[in-house]
Parts: structure tokens; C-alpha cells; sequence
């Protein structure tokens, strides 16, 4: 038997019987059991895919990574920032001094709690000794204003402000042209 060869298309080369043909032409199929050719089964491409693809979840874990310790970074500075250094004594604003006097859990009038801490602001160019010297007083008006108002006022949207009111007016009585303001630093009911 003879075999029969027939003439390549006019451009392309001659091959011999047997001989591989070489890569596919753009929207020819690659003939079968064809190495090197693009998108394959069986194929080494399909290696140097799936190293791509573990190279971009590298990438992304690497960056995901980066970003989670960068805010978890500037969270802890943030939190962990020091107050800029004070004189040594109170606190000072527009107005004089300020002293915090202690936590107070005071029993309510309708048998409700309110726990607070008040700080006190003199007026300017007063002494604030009087209040730190004097401060079983202090402590007790800030009691007896506080016992004499229940749940429902301190709920009231103007509350809190009426207690304050109440509390430099009695402060007042005692301590004339002493005290300017009055702040709660806590301030919980229950």
C-alpha cells in the first residue's frame, strides 16, 4: 500500500505522514494529543494557572493582612494617647479651677438610684481650697439636692440641668460668689 500524500494549502508547509501538526491557527482547534497548546486538559498551562491564582490569594491575604494591622495599629494609638501634660494642680478652663468631688450613690425620692460624680467650677481668680477643705459640706449638698429630685425629672430632657441649677444655688447659700458651674462626669440611674 502506498501512501498518499496530498498538498498543503497554498502558505503553509508540507508535512510529512505521522509528523505532529504545529499550533492551532486562531479559531482552528489544536490537534489532539498536541503539547504546549493554550487551555488544554493535561497541559503544563494549567500549573502556571492555578500558581497565579495562589499568587493573587497571597496578594490579597498579604494586603488584607497589611490594612487589619494598620487600624488595629492607629486603634491602640489613639487609645493608648496621653493627655497633654498639666500643671500640677486642677484642671482650668474659661472659667476658674475645677475639683471633682467624689462618687456619689444617692437614693432617689421615688426609691430610684442615681450614681454621680460632680465636678465644681469656680469663678475666675477665686480659690477652689475652700470646696477640698470644706468638703463634707460639699458632699452633703450635693447629696440633699440630689435626694430631693426623682427618676422621672432627672429623665426629663432639662433634668440633669435643674439638678446642676440646684446645686450652685445651695453651694451658693453656703459658699457666696464661689462657685460658677457645676459638671457631671458620671452620671447613672437605675
Amino acid at each position: 500500500m502506498a501512501a498518499t500524500v496530498t498538498a498543503p494549502p497554498p502558505g503553509k508547509p508540507a508535512r510529512a505522514p505521522g509528523q505532529a501538526r504545529g499550533p492551532a491557527a486562531p479559531g482552528e482547534a489544536p490537534p489532539e494529543g498536541a503539547k504546549g497548546g493554550k487551555g488544554t486538559k493535561g497541559d503544563k498551562g494549567d500549573k502556571g494557572d492555578k500558581g497565579g491564582k495562589k499568587k493573587g490569594k497571597k496578594k490579597l491575604f498579604v494586603v488584607l493582612l497589611l490594612v487589619v494591622v494598620g487600624v488595629a495599629g492607629a486603634g491602640y494609638m489613639t487609645m493608648m494617647k496621653k493627655p497633654p501634660a498639666g500643671k500640677d494642680g486642677p484642671t482650668t478652663t474659661a472659667g476658674g479651677p475645677l475639683t471633682e468631688e467624689a462618687s456619689l450613690t444617692v437614693n432617689l425620692r421615688d426609691n430610684h438610684y442615681l450614681e454621680f460624680t460632680a465636678a465644681l467650677q469656680t469663678y475666675p481668680g477665686k480659690s477652689d481650697k475652700i470646696l477640698t477643705t470644706d468638703q463634707a459640706i460639699v458632699l452633703d449638698i450635693l447629696n440633699s439636692q440630689a435626694e430631693a429630685m426623682t427618676e422621672g425629672q432627672l429623665l426629663q430632657p432639662n433634668g440633669p440641668a435643674r439638678l446642676k441649677a440646684e446645686i450652685i444655688r445651695a453651694l451658693s447659700q453656703e459658699f457666696p460668689g464661689l462657685v460658677q458651674a457645676v459638671y457631671f462626669e458620671q452620671f447613672v440611674m437605675q
